[in-house]
């Protein structure tokens, strides 16, 4: 999987700030600014990560919608269509231009940007991929509120989720202590513990049940 980062050069942080989680989670994310060489054609450069993207992000502000560079990258991204996730991201109350106006976007505050606007998007795209990625990222959580909000973001998707899935959740809390002792972790791994215990290895519900009785 792939993300095209779509921004006006003024909002390059925030377009940074985006790229950080996604990377994060695995998905390596297109910055024109970061990533075309000095030597190289930025139009066929940009062209051609369009074309490979299965994410076009889009960081709409009224300085995305003057800028005829940025329409041009939106404009390709909706030709695409259903071949791609569109994603717009609103900085300032800026809706998604006429050719992407069916997309609905999201209001976001630069520094402060939703990790879980971001989980959904990538989820809406391939389920499974998003999921195991940020497994693999709640696995490494360093300190209880990272482990906090990494689970918060992946439990609107435990519900009905296969059994492999709850059992990477509680092999993750097992192994990994800021998980197993973050109070705000607590009560959903605790009903994950009770619904799912019997499919856990022996050693990790044996800690889990330690920690939480």
């Amino acid at each position: 999987m792939r993300a095209f980062l779509s921004y006006q050069t003024e909002d390059r942080h925030v377009a940074a700030e985006v790229r950080s989680f996604l990377e994060s989670i695995a998905v390596p994310a297109f910055m024109a600014h970061d990533d075309i060489n000095v030597s190289h054609e930025w139009r066929d450069v940009i062209l051609a990560e369009i074309s490979q993207a299965d994410i076009f992000i889009v960081i709409l502000s009224a300085r995305y919608l003057a800028s005829y560079y940025c329409l041009q990258e939106s404009g390709i991204a909706a030709f695409r269509g259903a071949m791609m996730t569109i994603i717009p991201l609103s900085i300032d109350g800026t809706i998604p231009p006429g050719f992407m106006a069916h997309v609905q976007s999201k209001a976001i505050t630069p520094g402060h940007i939703s990790n879980a606007v971001l989980f959904a998007g990538i989820a809406k795209y391939d389920r499974a991929f998003a999921i195991d990625s940020m497994i693999t990222k709640f696995l490494t959580s360093r300190s209880w509120a990272a482990a906090s909000s990494n689970l918060a973001i992946l439990k609107p998707y435990l519900a009905g989720a296969s059994d492999d899935v709850i059992r990477e959740v509680l092999h993750a809390a097992a192994v990994n202590p800021e998980i197993a002792h973050s109070f705000d972790c607590r009560e959903t791994l605790r009903d994950l513990l009770e619904t799912h215990g019997a499919i856990i290895e022996e050693k990790d519900r044996d800690y889990l049940e330690s920690v939480f009785n």
